[in-house]
């Protein structure tokens, strides 16, 4: 017999990420917009290094699958830490002081508290922000997966919502049909500088004609089910840090070995020390690019060396790293990244 609430759960593969800038080292890891996809290298083979535009497909119509957003709040440290719709957020509390959680907690727990939105203390201190993580498949990259895009841009949600609104009038759907994802420049009132600046904002297009639209939405489709959304990593394409954490990161940056890392405060709800998705697609990335010493091989042996684990494989190994030990790692591969 099915398991009852088990079996019947579909979930389909996520293939990677896809950003809209870079952690600026320079910067102290702020996150920095470009004026094209950060893409990996699989898709670079096929759209190329630097591309402005992507042909994709939305999976499913539930946008809480393909376009969830919400009120989102990150800590370079805990990574997300609130989540609301503008109503009701979960948010993790400091059990001491009642606040959110910061680099300074202790012990953590999980509670429903109410959202104001862009009326609350921490969206107005750019601790918060709005957060679309937008979920779509690549057809002409080999794997069958969605890809991710996080953005916190108000103009790229806009967008996006606007146009699957327009198709769902026009074809009644907008799963499955042929769609072009876009990043363009726009001018913009900077409002730290008092002038117009260009950004670059996300927009989803159709490249045919309406009659050709019309005819690809006649084609039936199997419905599939998208995962829930990555929301442990805050869109790179922020202008201001949104939980900076800059004392934290500056103690990081000068120590070699974490030698004096707090102990690991104790949550009501576990928190993994490294996301094994970023490792992977981190891992591959920088084995795509053909440097030394990043071979799943080499780096197993390395966390054996330098930790002192004990495990089959890389995956496994980090699962046992001590929370000092991840911080260290974690920085290790970051910034082979930043120099890739």
């Amino acid at each position: 017999m099915p398991i009852k609430g088990l079996s019947e759960q579909r979930r389909m593969p996520r293939s990677g990420k896809i950003h809209l800038g870079y952690k600026d080292p320079k910067k102290n890891g702020a996150p920095t917009a470009t004026d094209h996809f950060v893409v990996p290298p699989e898709v670079a083979k096929v759209y190329g290094d630097n591309p402005k535009e992507l042909k994709g497909k939305i999976p499913v119509e539930d946008e809480e699958y393909w376009a969830s957003q919400y009120y989102r709040a990150y800590s370079q440290t805990r990574g997300l830490v609130c989540r609301g719709d503008g109503e009701t957020c979960r948010r993790m509390i400091d059990t001491k002081t009642g606040e959110m959680a910061n680099r300074n907690t202790k012990t953590v727990v999980w509670r429903e508290a109410p959202c104001t939105g862009q009326e609350c203390p921490y969206y107005k201190k750019k601790q918060c922000r709005e957060v679309m993580n937008l979920q779509f498949l690549l057809p002409d990259v080999p794997g069958l997966g969605v890809w991710q895009i996080d953005t916190s841009s108000p103009n790229s949600i806009r967008n996006i919502n606007s146009f699957a609104e327009l198709m769902r009038g026009v074809c009644g759907r907008i799963r499955m049909l042929p769609l072009i994802l876009s990043l363009e420049a726009e001018e913009r009132q900077d409002p730290n500088l008092g002038k117009k600046r260009n950004v670059f904002i996300l927009h989803l297009r159709h490249g045919e004609s309406l009659h050709k639209l019309l005819a690809d939405s006649r084609t039936p489709v199997h419905e599939l089910l998208a995962p829930a959304p990555v929301e442990d990593e805050k869109p790179l394409d922020a202008e201001p840090e949104i939980v900076p954490d800059t004392e934290q990161a500056e103690q990081d940056a000068k120590a070699l070995w974490p030698g004096g890392e707090e102990p690991e405060p104790t949550a009501t709800e576990e928190q993994p020390h490294i996301d094994l998705e970023w490792l992977k697609e981190s891992l591959t990335t920088l084995q795509g690019k053909g440097l030394k010493g990043w071979s799943n091989t080499s780096v197993l042996s390395y966390l054996k060396t330098t930790y002192k684990v004990e495990a089959p494989d890389v995956f496994k190994a980090v699962q046992q790293l001590e929370k000092g030990q991840a911080t260290h790692f974690v920085k290790k591969v970051q910034e082979a990244l930043d120099l890739a």
